[in-house]
């Protein structure tokens, strides 16, 4: 593995700076951030780095909003954190004006290690000053150094794809493809993931909101990735953690907000069948899910199968992500109808067209694993553009028009 692992987001970044005044990166905390902010330094004759993890710059920024920056003329303005001083976003669209008014060179690179979707007054306040991009744990192609992108892949020609991969080793990949301290540097894993979310529940998620029973939220951590690629139901939640939906709701917002859980949404058009139109659990780094499940990856394909196809089903979600995050189109989605009709992954463009993604921990397939897929194929016609059952062989077949069967390492190997 190398010792310095380059984030593709990079390249993006440097083009949005290019583009507009401000960039707000967003990821789970311990993800690189800091790191990836200041390397842009290099490139600016002049950079101020302002963190506001560090309590004396934010008790500055908060008595005063505004007050660490308003000074700065020109260069690179960099606000770490910034999720501690929301009361600063105003300040920051003022400072943001004044500087295009008197066409002073500045532009801004923002991180926060809590969803932009708390923080409803910062969207608001820069809308059309600011782009957003979201830093994930290292992507297996960043990890071997394969800048392919299997989604773009897919939607253009599969033409070019081996017909053979290397073996799926999952405990090996996962614990590459995790957080760049957990991959890189250290040894004793399940003491940093527990100390990681720890962290989280007791004082990140405690600094963004006030909340009264701290207690439920491990609780209903252990519970949703006991879920994990099941239907959310927030009814059921909140009675097995003993709480009003309200509570219940909110409290899964956070969990998600600080990118430890995430929801994936249903995809629904007007097709003959109803859909089902609630969304989906899971774990935004399987590491972190396999930790709080209680398992280690190595053995849990024989002393856990009963949960071995959802992680793998988790991991393959967390690589897509990874993937559309570098893209500026493409939305991930889950397809269940009423009757069961269901299949993991659906990605939709702009114009319509769409991937349908099945996902299989086994080492075979057979033409049954694509009837879910092929009643799609069959309702959208020219917007369907391929069919695929990822999976844990090592060959690519194809099994009808559009349909292919493919190991799951082609994630990063094309």
């Amino acid at each position: 593995m190398p010792s310095f692992i380059k984030r593709y987001i990079h390249e993006l970044i440097a083009d949005d700076l290019k583009d507009i005044d401000a960039v707000f990166i967003n990821g789970p905390r311990q993800v690189g951030k800091s790191t990836l902010v200041e390397a842009f330094g290099e490139q600016y004759k002049q950079v101020t780095y302002i963190t506001f993890d560090d309590i004396t710059m934010r008790a500055a920024e908060i008595a005063s909003p505004g007050a660490t920056f308003n000074g700065v003329k020109e260069g690179l303005v960099i606000l770490d954190e910034i999720q501690h001083v929301p009361a600063s976003f105003l300040a920051l669209k003022l400072k943001i004006d004044e500087a295009r008014r008197k066409k002073e060179k500045l532009k801004f690179l923002l991180t926060g290690s809590a969803d932009i979707m708390l923080f409803p007054q910062l969207s608001q306040a820069l809308v059309g000053r600011v782009y957003v991009r979201t830093l994930y744990p290292f992507s297996a192609g960043e990890i071997f150094e394969i800048k392919g992108n299997f989604i773009e892949k897919m939607f253009t020609s599969t033409k070019g794809i081996p017909a053979n991969f290397s073996e799926f080793n999952f405990p090996s990949v996962i614990s590459k493809a995790t957080f760049p301290k957990l991959s890189l540097d250290v040894k004793n894993k399940t003491q940093w993931c527990q100390s990681y979310i720890s962290t989280l529940l007791e004082r990140d998620i405690k600094n963004l909101a006030d909340i009264d029973k701290i207690e439920l939220l491990p609780q209903l951590l252990s519970i949703m990735a006991g879920r994990i690629g099941g239907l959310l139901n927030e009814a059921d939640l909140a009675g097995v953690v003993k709480a009003s939906q309200p509570t219940l709701k909110r409290y899964r917002a956070l969990l998600d907000g600080v990118f430890l859980t995430c929801l994936l949404p249903p995809w629904f058009k007007n097709l003959e069948k109803r859909l089902v139109k609630s969304p989906k659990i899971y774990f935004n780094d399987t590491m972190l899910l396999c930790h709080i499940l209680g398992v280690f990856p190595g053995e849990v394909k024989k002393k856990r199968p009963d949960i071995y196809g959802f992680l793998v089903e988790n991991f393959v979600l967390s690589e897509l992500k990874k993937q559309l995050s570098l893209m500026n189109d493409g939305k991930i989605f889950h397809f269940r109808t009423s009757d069961q009709k269901e299949i993991d992954f659906i990605i939709e463009k702009r114009n319509g067209s769409l991937l349908a993604i099945e996902v299989k921990a086994s080492e075979t397939v057979r033409p049954d694993d694509f009837k879910h897929i092929r009643f799609l194929q069959n309702n959208l016609k020219e917007k369907f553009s391929k069919g695929i059952v990822l999976y844990s062989g090592k060959r690519t077949v194809e099994f009808g028009e559009n349909l292919l069967a493919i190991p799951i390492p082609a994630l990063w190997q094309i």
